[in-house]
């Protein structure tokens, strides 16, 4: 069996790691000449992606004379296979960073934070010494309640909140909780890292298609799932907002059925929606919804604290398998006294307003490269990017890449065939630099994918 890794992370696409990882295979002689390789249909269903991002990779194998297509039998390793050795080993240096999980360093507190710390450690308290309440500290679970009320309108007792370091391990808890028996929905496309999470973990995941931006619920209901995960305030990656009747029939779903909700509002701070509907969990008929969100977003990626708000059943099974909380005690400490002391809400008034003017400025330089189509979504972080060319957009990364770009392209988020077959639309994240660097990256996108002078969005002028 081919041993494939992909990297969410990495500059390079989805369909060039998945090229670089069977070179390997190849030249460590997993793969002989003459074997076959699977099917398009088979890796696609093994690796959990679309075969439309198989069909790149295959195409790009047969290109560069690493397989051979035999007509009515599959692909197959060459006879004497080209490999690009130094290509499988090189990985660009990244300049520019438009990934989703970028951050401005220049933006982080550091000396509130420096100053809260000190003060932490100032006190010696021995609770931080302590594994502690395994939900976490109880003071900033309370901070955590507050702020919710006041920015998601979301009204929960702090005895509900689970603390944890990372989303990522938010879903790992949650598959023990909900049970591995059960089936996963997952909206597709969707948060890939969400559904590696699951995999991993031993879940059984089922992909579900949007219809127009939120998850089908007509065809959740076929698929018999115990639990779905879904990004209803800003779905991940189209940026669109789910319906007020998309999310009543969700309610009504998980109620009929005894399924829950896992409710990712992964940027809800920073909506620029001015009449966006409220998180699912801020309803009244919520008692199957879990709310879940990080501050990696707010904050920083590497702070690591996570959190969930649990219906009681499942806090109880919490507590009955867990006995301490993943989250040092002292960052929840200095994290607990930065909400306290007002600092968290300032900060997030003020990267609301640093973020709309970088969104605001990033349309304005893809409009004056030409670089393609901004698509309207209610997402805050990030943009979509629809882009005219010839050129798959598998190939459109590679040359980004090479650039010292690094991005994400809509079809690498989705599983079922058919979604991505004319999508050349990319997410262009800008938390992660100023102004200045925006317009940098966005040129040396302009002048890998458009070389030619006067030529913009795959057309002349």
């Amino acid at each position: 069996m081919l041993q494939i890794k992909t990297d969410p992370d990495s500059a390079l696409s989805l369909s060039e790691q998945i090229y670089r990882s069977i070179c390997q295979e190849i030249e460590a002689g997993n793969l002989a000449p003459g074997e076959r390789l699977p099917s398009r249909r088979e890796l696609a269903d093994d690796l959990h992606v679309s075969t439309t991002t198989v069909e790149t990779v295959y195409d790009h194998l047969i290109e560069e004379g690493v397989c051979e297509s035999r007509p009515r039998s599959g692909l197959y390793v060459a006879a004497e296979p080209i490999l690009p050795a130094t290509q499988a080993k090189d990985t660009p240096e990244v300049r520019w960073d438009f990934s989703i999980g970028a951050m401005d360093a220049a933006q982080f507190p550091y000396s509130v934070w420096a100053k809260l710390m000190r003060l932490v450690l100032s006190e010696q308290s021995d609770e931080l010494l302590m594994t502690g309440d395994p939900q976490g500290n109880a003071r900033l679970r309370g901070e955590i309640a507050r702020v919710l009320y006041r920015l998601r309108g979301i009204e929960t007792n702090p005895d509900q909140i689970v603390l944890a370091a990372g989303t990522d391990m938010l879903v790992a808890i949650l598959i023990t909780l909900i049970g591995r028996e059960r089936l996963f929905a997952v909206e597709d496309p969707g948060y890939a890292r969400a559904r590696r999470i699951l995999i991993a973990g031993g879940a059984r995941i089922v992909p579900v298609p949007l219809r127009q931006g939120a998850i089908d619920v007509r065809e959740l209901y076929q698929t018999g799932a115990g639990a779905v995960y879904v990004t209803p305030g800003r779905q991940f990656p189209t940026g669109q907002e789910m319906p007020e009747d998309r999310r009543t029939s969700l309610m009504r779903w998980a109620r009929e059925t005894g399924a829950y909700i896992l409710e990712d509002d992964y940027e809800g701070e920073f909506s620029l929606t001015p009449d966006a509907l409220p998180p699912l969990a801020s309803r009244p008929d919520a008692g199957r919804v879990i709310y879940l969100n990080t501050f990696a977003r707010t904050l920083a990626p590497g702070l690591r604290i996570s959190y969930m708000i649990l219906p009681e059943s499942l806090r109880e099974r919490y507590r009955e398998l867990y006995s301490a909380c993943s989250v040092p005690g002292f960052e929840q400490a200095t994290l607990q006294k930065f909400m306290e002391g007002g600092y968290y809400e300032r900060h997030i008034r003020r990267m609301r307003t640093l973020y709309k003017e970088r969104r605001g400025y990033l349309a304005d330089e893809v409009e004056r490269l030409g670089l393609g189509r901004p698509q309207t979504s209610s997402a805050g972080l990030f943009e979509l990017l629809e882009v005219e060319s010839p050129l798959s957009s598998g190939r459109l990364m590679e040359l980004a890449a090479r650039a010292g770009v690094r991005l994400s392209a809509l079809s690498d988020y989705s599983i079922l065939p058919g979604k991505e077959e004319s999508s050349g639309t990319f997410l262009l994240g800008l938390a992660g630099m100023d102004k200045d660097r925006i317009r940098e990256g966005l040129e040396a996108l302009q002048k890998a994918w458009f070389p030619r002078t006067g030529e913009k969005n795959g057309g002349r002028e």
